[in-house]
C-alpha cells in the first residue's frame, strides 16, 4: 500500500492565502491600486492551485 501524502502544502496554501488577503487590506488602507490589484490575483491564482492540488489528492486516494 502506498504511503499517503503529506498534507502540509495545504496549510502553507492558507497561510499564503491570508497572506494576500491582508496585503489586500493593506494596499486599499494605503492607497495602492495596482498592488491591491495584484494582490487579489495573487488571491485567486492560489486558490486556484489548491482546489486543483486537492483534486488531485483526491482522484489518487492520498487524502
Amino acid at each position: 500500500m502506498e504511503k499517503p501524502k503529506s498534507k502540509a502544502i495545504f496549510f502553507i496554501l492558507a497561510v499564503v492565502a491570508v497572506a494576500m488577503m491582508i496585503l489586500f487590506s493593506v494596499s486599499i488602507a494605503e492607497g495602492m491600486v495596482l498592488l491591491s490589484a495584484l494582490a487579489v490575483v495573487l488571491f485567486v491564482a492560489v486558490f486556484g492551485v489548491g482546489f486543483t492540488l486537492k483534486r488531485k489528492y483526491r482522484e489518487n486516494g492520498w487524502l
